[in-house]
């Protein structure tokens, strides 16, 4: 209980400082000025700004950074030669090795290998697989 008393006249005590200061009543008190520092000490106040530049050091200066490496390109797509196993179809072939099955990649890879339909391929057959860029050109 008197921990209690104590704290809260302290805390009494404080804000009528604290307003006391805003009136103007009362002054803070003034600050005395820093002793003398031998040669080559400082002294740091805190909450005050004190106007000084920081030191620059005498850095060399950075490298300059390396070319990058060119990038390698991927070797160019050939074109080469499937048998087609029993079975295969084209549009299993397309999607295996172009990824997409689309109706139109099916169809330009028959034209290009001749085939009357994209249902026309049979066992044994041997397919010219071309790069993507190939068929897809308008």
């Amino acid at each position: 209980m008197r921990l209690w008393l104590a704290a809260a006249i302290l805390l009494a005590l404080f804000a009528l400082v604290v307003a006391l200061q805003r009136r103007g009543s009362l002054e803070p008190a003034p600050r005395e000025p820093a002793p003398a520092l031998p040669p080559g000490w400082g002294s740091v106040v805190l909450g005050a700004p004190s106007g000084a530049q920081a030191p620059v050091p005498d850095l060399p200066a950075p490298a300059p950074a390396p070319a990058p490496e060119p990038v390698p390109q991927p070797p160019a797509a050939r074109e080469f030669e499937l048998t087609v196993s029993p079975g295969q179809t084209l549009s299993a072939i397309c999607k295996e090795h172009y990824g997409t099955a689309s109706v139109a990649l099916v169809e330009a890879l028959a034209r290009f290998n001749r085939l009357a339909s994209a249902d026309s391929v049979r066992a044994g057959q041997k397919l010219r697989l071309p790069p993507l860029e190939t068929l897809q050109k308008p």
